[in-house]
C-alpha cells in the first residue's frame, strides 16, 4: 500500500482534495446504503473498517537521557484502517490484506484523494475495496493464488458499482449486450496484472478470470442478489 504522504508536505490542492475525501467518506458511512451495508457485514466478521489498526510494538525512545529508565520506549499511535492520501496517478484506491500471522481485521483500505473525482466515485471505490475485505475476512483468500484473487476481483467489480452504466460511459466504453459481464471480466483482468504471480501477462490474467468467472460472478454474498446493490 502507498505510504501516506506527510500532511506538511502536501500541496494546497492535495490538502483540499484529501479534506474533501475525508468529508465524503464520513458522509457515506452515515448515509450510503451500500457503504453502511458492507460496513455492517465487515463488523459482523470482526473487521470493522472504522476501528483502528492494532498498535505496533513499542519503539526505542529517541531520548539520549536514558539514565532514568534503561527500557524507555515510545509506542507509536494506532493507525486508521481507512487511509486517505494523495497517490501516484495510476490508482484510485486499494486493499491491503493482513499478513498470514495477523488477524484479518488488521487489514486496511487506501483511498487516493487526488484520484477521486466525485462522491459517487468514492462510494464505488470504497464498496469495491470493502468487498475485497469481506472476502479476506470471510473466506481467508490466498492473494498469491491467481484464481483466488480473480474471484475476489470479479465479485468486487460486479457488486460495487464499478461496472455501472455511468462509470462505463465516463470511460467511453459503450455497449448494451452483456456489457456488465464484459466490464467485470475486463476490470478483473486488469486488476490481476499487479499480482506478481501474473507477471504482467494479460493473457494469463484473462485465463484466470475465465476459469472462475461463472461461479464467482454468481456469488453475491453478503447481498441476496446484484440488484440489491443498485
Amino acid at each position: 500500500m502507498t505510504i501516506p504522504k506527510p500532511r506538511h508536505l502536501e500541496t494546497p490542492q492535495e490538502t483540499t482534495e484529501r479534506e474533501r475525501c475525508e468529508q465524503w467518506t464520513e458522509e457515506l458511512f452515515r448515509t450510503s446504503p451500500m457503504v453502511r451495508f458492507m460496513a455492517k457485514h465487515l463488523t459482523l466478521l470482526d473487521c470493522n473498517p472504522l476501528s483502528l489498526l492494532p498498535p505496533l510494538p513499542p519503539l526505542p525512545s529517541s531520548s539520549s537521557c536514558s539514565s532514568f529508565s534503561s527500557s524507555s520506549t515510545a509506542t507509536p499511535p494506532p493507525e486508521p484502517k481507512l487511509v486517505i492520501t494523495p497517490c501516484p496517478p495510476s490508482i484510485a484506491g486499494g486493499f491491503s490484506p493482513s499478513l498470514p500471522t495477523e488477524p484479518t481485521s488488521a487489514s486496511a483500505i487506501l483511498i487516493c484523494s487526488n484520484r477521486i473525482f466525485s462522491k459517487s466515485h468514492l462510494q464505488d471505490t470504497l464498496s469495491h475495496e470493502m468487498v475485497h475485505w469481506f472476502d479476506h475476512c470471510r473466506f481467508l483468500v490466498d492473494w498469491s493464488n491467481l484464481r483466488h484473487h480473480a474471484c475476489s476481483e470479479i465479485r468486487a467489480a460486479n457488486l460495487s458499482g464499478d461496472c455501472g452504466f455511468a462509470r462505463e460511459w465516463k470511460r467511453r466504453i459503450y455497449g448494451f449486450k452483456l456489457q456488465h459481464q464484459n466490464c467485470v471480466k475486463r476490470r478483473a483482468a486488469l486488476s490481476l496484472l499487479i499480482n506478481p504471480a501474473c507477471d504482467g501477462d494479460i493473457e494469463k490474467a484473462e485465463r484466470a478470470v475465465d476459469e472462475v468467472f461463472e461461479s464467482c460472478f454468481g456469488d453475491t454474498r453478503p447481498f441476496d442478489e446484484v440488484s440489491s446493490v443498485g
